[in-house]
């Protein structure tokens, strides 16, 4: 009884809320155009259209969301019905371009679902309204969709009239999309005919457009009539391949309309094949398809499919079944060809049953139905050939009825009125003719400026998005670089770090000083790549071809790799198929270079398996093989792997590093030594890079008569040189330097000492900083020059990239040396220019030591500090800059790397001139130094 009374006040209570609820729960407009799902959609379009106080307008819009959400959601019946209700809900002069759609698709909604009788209406009344409203884009799109309804009603005559009556006017107004859909289904139209090769021709160049547009669908659809050609002409393996490629990009769409026919053509090609298991399964599949979106028409062709499946494979009560209803259907859903098919398929079935006199009266049905088709051809060819004889009869009689007329006004007129008349009429179309050719001429110039307007527009597009896809590549590639660069440079640090601490192990010093070593010689060969790329696109880098043995190199690039492919548990495997030796001339270092990037790729890319390196002759010299069973490569990754800073994708990159120069700076390599690396791939099963080599073995002697030619050891230099660097440590250094190799060094601090030192003394050679306070370089070797000093001078600066070394070049200098300074590269610029004082070798140079320079330089933080706060306080920006440069010099020559970053980050703001935008690298360059000087007071 208690819970009857709870009942009951719970009811009570719900109706008395209810009105409350309701009205703070009303649905709204904006709620309903959210809404993408048909069923939710439906519901809520619903409950607005009972709300009693729904303007017109409103329902206008709910009318057109629930058709078009039917439409796309395949609920073709429900979208007629809407469009029919949004017709109702407009009108020609209310919303007109509401109500021409609605009635336009109501065609589209009808055709859909097979009614093509009904859709050929709707369309009908579509067309008159853009006729009215001189609308002739709507007018050939009307066109073309009343040809495609009479194409599926197998009406070809019709079909073809109004197919090429669209294309007249898409000749005229129409976009490249619209030309090629009607020339796809212009050559639908051929391929009814058995006209294979026209349809092909068409559908080749359609194929290159939709490829061009980027139109998935037209390419799609493209190869689906491409394989019904290769049917209807019994090529079936080539009409299976472009059956397939539709079927594929359809599904990818889930476009179910599409699926059924294809699923339709496929089951008819395996029938042939004598695949039948496959075939039932795809006709099955046809006919659901076919269901699910209500198109009778579909319907009809996949059951009629089915039935011959069913024939073959012996089902027959199930294929008369099905045939039977195919021809129940063909009594409100037309189609000749499908009609002409049944009877022939109809009449096997019968007789596979034993009805032996029904499947000869429908036999007779199909004979006949044929010689209607060949009758009707022929009456259709006789009506052309009439309609030609009547139209030239009415020209033979409209040509006398001229010649008639003329002959009476000749009568009538006298000879002077006639002179007039034809002085008169000459005029006339003198100044017609002027007129007419005016009117031509500014119409071809309009013409032709329009099209140089729209292919200088098609050329900024393309070169905009050149542009883009430049800075997409380079973008890409300073990422990359920086990664690259921070990782050794991390490692680096942090070594340097636990040196300085003496957080190490004493007996692990050796190893602890090869970690920096060896990341130190990876961030060096980093930037090599990038300097060597940079000087092969400027065309200046030059080969050092040497007689060497090759096997000994591939035996030598093999036993460095090996440790690291055992790190990894990978087997390392070298195949000589040469021989104990094979002498050649080539370019040592750079074959060297391109088998360590080759073999580094192979290892890094290999998680598991084997890498192999195979040494061959070929008929053009020597190929070299890395074959490996890493991830491999798909044929969209093989197309860019020998770009220029690209890597296969950009996950690579994240996963496994590396800057994207390899493989092409290594390409253009081999191009330089008149070879080519060539690469086969395949996702996920490995690659095979081949480096061929046209080379010739040599005798091998010729390689001992280089090494002994080859210097050994660093002889000593006899002359004197004159040093102007600006930065007291970086001088301090680099004269040591020089004095260690047995040279007389005379060091100034600017340009002006330099060039009165190099006229008093008259030096030997000279080396001049570029950035320098009272004279930098650039200027001191231009007055140098005016003066008439004709010894050696080098440019001598950390500035290192590719245009600013072509500058120093291009202004007259000898050479150019880097900072930091490379031993072996500085004696030998200054070795090619000096004599040698001595026989005896020595090794001073590469046992400098560095030690009481570096820590004079570190000592002269605090006043560097000062300087660079009172430049920075006063504003001086030229003074600043050249005090941050002095600094990065020196600090890159002591491996202070820090500092140098910092110096390096002040110098680049403040050659722009910006003081505002320096506040913060100056300040980080201060605490830098403050930060370092300290460490070196507590230590």
């Amino acid at each position: 009884m208690h819970g009857k009374l709870k009942c009951l006040l719970f009811i009570v209570c719900s109706l008395f809320y209810l009105p409350s609820y309701a009205q703070h729960s009303e649905p709204t407009l904006e709620e309903f155009k959210q809404k993408q799902q048909w069923d939710a959609k439906l519901e809520l379009g619903n409950a607005l259209l009972n709300n009693q106080r729904i303007t017109a307008q409103n329902r206008t819009v709910i009318y057109a969301g629930l058709a078009d959400t039917a439409l796309s959601s395949g609920q073709f019946s429900d979208a007629f019905n809407y469009f029919k209700l949004l017709e109702q809900e407009t009108s020609g002069s209310l919303l007109p371009s509401e109500h021409f759609r609605a009635i336009k698709m109501q065609g589209v909604a009808l055709f859909y679902q097979g009614l093509f009788k009904q859709a050929i209406t709707q369309y009908t009344r579509a067309l008159d309204i853009a006729k009215i409203n001189n609308q002739p884009l709507e007018q050939a799109n009307l066109l073309n969709n009343i040809g495609l309804v009479y194409f599926n009603m197998h009406k070809l005559v019709a079909t073809l009239d109004y197919y090429l009556k669209a294309k007249e006017i898409y000749e005229k107004v129409g976009s490249e999309q619209d030309k090629s859909d009607i020339l796809l289904n212009i050559a639908g139209v051929y391929t009814r005919l058995s006209r294979y090769e026209n349809a092909m021709s068409i559908y080749q160049d359609v194929l290159k457009i939709f490829r061009k547009l980027d139109d998935n669908l037209g390419i799609a659809l493209v190869h689906n009539n491409m394989g019904v050609v290769y049917f209807e002409s019994n090529q079936l393996d080539l009409a299976m391949h472009y059956y397939q490629l539709a079927t594929r990009y359809y599904l990818s769409v889930n476009n179910v309309n599409k699926l059924a026919t294809q699923y339709t053509n496929l089951a008819n090609v395996n029938i042939i094949l004598n695949k039948v298991e496959l075939a039932y399964e795809q006709a099955q599949l046809a006919i659901e398809y076919s269901l699910k979106i209500d198109n009778k028409n579909l319907e009809l062709t996949a059951l009629q499919t089915l039935a011959k499946v069913q024939l073959v494979r012996g089902m027959l009560d199930e294929a008369k079944t099905n045939i039977e209803r195919v021809f129940e259907l063909l009594k409100e859903h037309s189609n000749d060809r499908i009609m002409r098919d049944g009877l022939g398929t109809h009449a096997l079935i019968e007789a596979s049953r034993g009805n032996y006199e029904n499947a000869m009266q429908l036999h007779e049905k199909y004979n006949n139905e044929l010689r209607k088709l060949r009758s009707d051809s022929i009456v259709k060819a006789l009506a052309v050939l009439e309609k030609q004889f009547k139209a030239t009869q009415l020209n033979q009689e409209i040509k006398e009825l001229k010649q008639d007329r003329k002959l009476q006004e000749l009568k009538m007129h006298q000879r002077s009125q006639l002179t007039v008349f034809i002085f008169v009429l000459l005029f006339l179309v003198i100044v017609t003719g002027v007129a007419l050719y005016r009117r031509g001429a500014e119409k071809r110039a309009k013409q032709y400026l329009a099209e140089q307007v729209a292919q200088r527009t098609a050329e900024l597009q393309g070169v905009a998005q050149e542009l883009r896809a430049a800075n997409d590549v380079k973008s890409q590639f300073l990422a990359n670089v920086s990664h690259e660069i921070r990782t050794p440079l991390t490692a680096i640090l942090g070594q340097t770090d636990a040196l300085i601490n003496e957080l190490y192990e004493p007996e692990s010093l050796q190893d602890e000083l090869r970690v920096i070593q060896r990341h130190s010689d990876h961030l060096k060969s980093l930037i090599n790549d990038v300097l060597d790329l940079s000087k092969i696109e400027a065309n200046r880098l030059e080969l050092n071809i040497l007689c060497f043995d090759i096997v000994e190199l591939v035996n030598d690039v093999h036993a460095m790799f090996i440790t690291q492919a055992k790190a990894k548990n990978l087997r390392l495997i070298l195949d000589n198929q040469v021989g104990n030796e094979f002498y050649t001339k080539l370019d040592l270092i750079r074959v060297k270079q391109i088998l360590i990037n080759l073999c580094a790729n192979a290892i890094k890319f290999t998680h598991a398996g084997q890498i192999i390196i195979a040494l061959n002759k070929s008929e053009q010299g020597l190929v070299i093989i890395v074959k490996d069973t890493g991830i491999g490569m798909s044929s969209r990754q093989l197309k860019l792997i020998f770009e220029c800073f690209s890597q296969a994708d950009n996950s690579i990159s994240r996963r496994f590093g590396g800057t994207g120069l390899g493989l092409s700076l290594s390409q253009q390599l081999a191009a330089m030594m008149g070879g080519y690396i060539s690469v086969q791939s395949e996702y996920k099963k490995g690659s095979q890079f081949s480096f061929f080599l046209p080379c010739a073995e040599v005798n091998k002697s010729q390689s001992l008569i280089e090494t002994q030619n080859a210097p050994k050891v660093n002889k000593q230099l006899a002359g004197r040189v004159v040093l102007a660097e600006d930065q007291p440590d970086n001088r301090r250094l680099i004269s040591r330097y020089l004095r260690s190799m047995g040279l007389e060094v005379i060091a100034v601090e600017n340009g002006e000492q330099a060039v009165e030192q190099c006229l008093k003394e008259y030096p030997d050679l000279v080396l001049l900083d570029i950035q320098m306070p009272v004279m930098d370089g650039r200027s001191a070797f231009q007055l140098l020059k005016q003066c008439g000093f004709e010894r050696p001078i080098f440019a001598l600066t950390a500035n290192a990239m590719s245009h600013e070394v072509d500058g120093y070049l291009e202004l007259g200098f000898t050479g150019y040396l880097g900072k930091p300074i490379d031993k072996e590269s500085f004696y030998k610029a200054l070795s090619s220019h000096l004599y040698s004082a001595e026989d005896q070798p020595t090794t001073k140079q590469n046992e400098v030591d560095m030690s009481d320079l570096v820590i004079s330089f570190k000592q002269s933080f605090a006043l560097e500090s000062e300087t660079i706060t009172q430049h920075f306080i006063s504003e001086d920006l030229d003074a600043l800059q050249k005090d941050s440069h002095r600094i990065l010099g020196a600090a890159q020559m002591f491996g202070l790397d820090e500092i140098a970053q910092s110096a390096k980050n002040l110098d680049r703001v403040l050659l722009r001139r910006s003081q505002k935008s320096s506040a913060n690298d100056f300040k980080a360059l201060v605490d830098t130094l403050q930060s370092v000087l300290k460490k070196y007071n507590e230590s």
